[in-house]
């Protein structure tokens, strides 16, 4: 019974070797489309804030509620994130079309533009480079 015990801590503390495993295919569920919807929200609560003040660091919240909860989302499941960054950009499409005080050309292609560019970073250095660090061969 000890011995179970014992190997059991033992294995709980091993981890397991993530690079050089391969990696899945990008698979959409339901919680992606969750995140999706969420995102979206967020954005266009975000493009009324913008909306509303019309300062330079009302611009700068786009950075910050697009890097930080994608990260912090995809430290769960990496699809789940890339949903979110997708609802956050597709959200300044339908508000770019609307009259102020509803909408504003400016903001909308704004959001769109820069959270697809962040989108492509984020891809580009979670993706890319993961998928060439698990082709490593470790010793």
């Amino acid at each position: 019974m000890l011995h179970n015990i014992l190997y059991s801590i033992m294995s709980y503390n091993n981890k397991e070797q993530t690079v050089g495993r391969p990696e899945p295919e990008f698979k959409i569920d339901i919680f992606t489309v969750f995140w999706l919807i969420i995102g979206f929200i967020v954005s266009w609560l975000n493009m009324w804030v913008i909306l509303d003040s019309m300062e330079i660091w009302s611009y700068l919240t786009i950075i910050f509620t697009t890097i930080i909860p994608t990260v912090i989302i995809a430290l769960k499941n990496r699809v789940w994130g890339y949903g979110y960054l997708i609802g956050f950009s597709i959200a300044g499409i339908p508000f770019s079309f609307l009259k102020p005080p509803y909408g504003d050309l400016f903001i909308g292609w704004y959001t769109f533009a820069t959270s697809l560019f962040i989108f492509v970073i984020l891809w580009l250095i979670f993706w890319k480079a993961w998928r060439s660090l698990s082709s490593i061969k470790q010793v």
